[in-house]
């Protein structure tokens, strides 16, 4: 949890109710929905109602939920939490709240256009509640319709994001009959996974592993809601886990074998859409595993300016795309992170971005840490003796400086370490893990770092070899 940061405010929001608004521009658009903001780290922080933001001078004026008088008040920028709506940890109706209230609702607005309305939604055909409740019938949900309504995001529905969503969806995909049900956190889709679950197992305890590092559900599938026309009690691919080819061929084949008709089990993959019209992309068809972007390894820089203390990450450029990496926990959870709101964006976990290195590289980015807590054994490692971590990190800063870019000129010794020392331990762990992640990538080939770049971006994508069939609607 933290507050909002000036590298925060350059940025659009990368999910919530605002999700790919400008930061700034989420001050005007809460307080013109009259939600809430907390002052503070963390969503327990005094709960406030802003009443003005002026960007110039970075303030909120605000006053306190609780005081009866609505005394205004002010507050810089860097005083106010990143929730939700910003993009950050849960707040007021944002983050993982608003994703089941709005997957959950796509569900019965997906099943008023193909089990009521039978046709795409116009504007004289917009659903009422009453007729969104007859479309629960096949809305198997864990959030109920009343709670999605009056919970989630309401410009969701005002902006139309459901409608358009569920017309692109009825559009290019057609189902072998109807009803067709539509899951979301349902004893079903919880089977569906269930069937990922038990290959996994199977491809850990063979001897040649084909899975990425922890390779979780959503890189194996990134479906937010499912659709079937299958009854809800049945698992259809509980029959098909000896391995990622047999498990992934059965998902393609239920899906319509990329040809979006005929299709008896999807797995579709939801982001907000912001344009006037949805747009559809298929994974791990065939064809498209055949026509797949590679991607190149273009440069790479401390931090977004070339300068070693500006901040803790690092970026990479790959074919044109930005790719931060840093640590998220202080001493845990390094990642990778393609950066942007395209329908390409995503994440990679340290461990897989290790799992990558050994495998192209062999080289370890955690010196031969195993397991889900690699990081923290070789920060604890590490930073037991601050001194030397100091000297390691300025001997990976000259290693690495010259190749950064922008380069930026060398900071003398005495002057580094004398910097170094005043740095906090989320710095210098981030920092650390970043120079032994350049170790490993420099010691290969530019072809080599290009397959690498390829791999990262196949998986934040999930689009990896051992990925399944699902659309994504955006």
């Amino acid at each position: 949890m933290a507050t909002l940061s000036l590298d925060d405010m350059r940025k659009n929001a990368s999910g919530g109710a605002y999700a790919g608004t400008k930061r700034p521009d989420i001050f005007d658009k809460k307080i013109k929905d009259k939600k809430s903001f907390r002052l503070g780290a963390s969503k327990n922080g005094k709960e406030i109602i802003g009443i003005e933001y002026n960007k110039k001078t970075e303030q909120l004026t605000y006053y306190v939920k609780t005081d009866p008088k609505k005394n205004p008040l002010t507050a810089k920028r860097s005083e106010i939490f990143k929730d939700g709506d910003f993009g950050g940890g849960s707040g007021s109706g944002g983050g993982a709240d608003d994703t089941k209230y709005t997957e959950s609702l796509q569900c019965y607005y997906c099943s008023y256009v193909y089990n009521i309305l039978k046709k795409k939604i116009n504007g004289t055909d917009k659903p009422t509640d009453a007729q969104l409740k007859a479309a629960g019938a096949y809305a198997h949900t864990d959030v109920t319709l009343a709670d999605c309504l009056s919970k989630g995001p309401p410009n969701w529905i005002e902006t139309e994001v459901y409608i358009k969503t569920a017309n692109k969806l009825f559009d290019d995909v057609k189902f072998d009959k109807t009803p067709v049900h539509f899951h979301r956190g349902s004893t079903f889709m919880k089977n569906v996974y269930a069937a990922y679950k038990d290959c996994k197992k199977k491809d850990m305890e063979s001897e040649n592993t084909q899975a990425p590092g922890s390779f979780s559900d959503d890189k194996w599938n990134p479906g937010d809601i499912w659709a079937s026309t299958y009854g809800v009690t049945t698992t259809p691919l509980a029959s098909y886990t000896d391995s990622w080819g047999e498990l992934n061929a059965k998902v393609l084949e239920l899906g319509g074998g990329g040809t979006k008709r005929n299709v008896k089990l999807l797995g579709i993959s939801l982001k907000k859409v912001t344009t006037p019209n949805a747009s559809l992309q298929e994974f791990s068809t065939e064809a498209q595993k055949a026509q797949r972007e590679t991607y190149q390894w273009q440069s790479w820089s401390w931090g977004k300016t070339g300068k070693f203390f500006d901040s803790q990450d690092i970026y990479a450029k790959i074919s044109g795309k930005e790719v931060q990496f840093r640590t998220f926990g202080g001493d845990t959870s390094w990642q990778g992170e393609v950066k942007g709101t395209s329908a390409a964006g995503g994440k990679i976990g340290g461990g897989n971005v290790n799992f990558y290195a050994k495998k192209i590289f062999s080289k370890d980015i955690y010196n031969g840490k195993s397991g889900r807590t690699a990081e923290k054994q070789f920060l604890t490692e590490v930073t037991a003796n601050q001194s030397k971590l100091d000297e390691q990190l300025y001997a990976g800063y000259v290693r690495h400086n010259k190749n950064s870019s922008p380069k930026v000129l060398e900071i003398p010794k005495n002057e580094f370490m004398e910097i170094v020392k005043g740095q906090d331990s989320n710095f210098k762990n981030s920092k650390i893990i970043c120079i032994n992640f350049l170790d490993a990538v420099y010691t290969g080939t530019a072809s080599s770092r290009n397959q690498f770049a390829t791999d990262l971006f196949r998986y934040a994508s999930s689009d990896t070899d051992q990925s399944s069939y699902f659309v994504k609607l955006y």
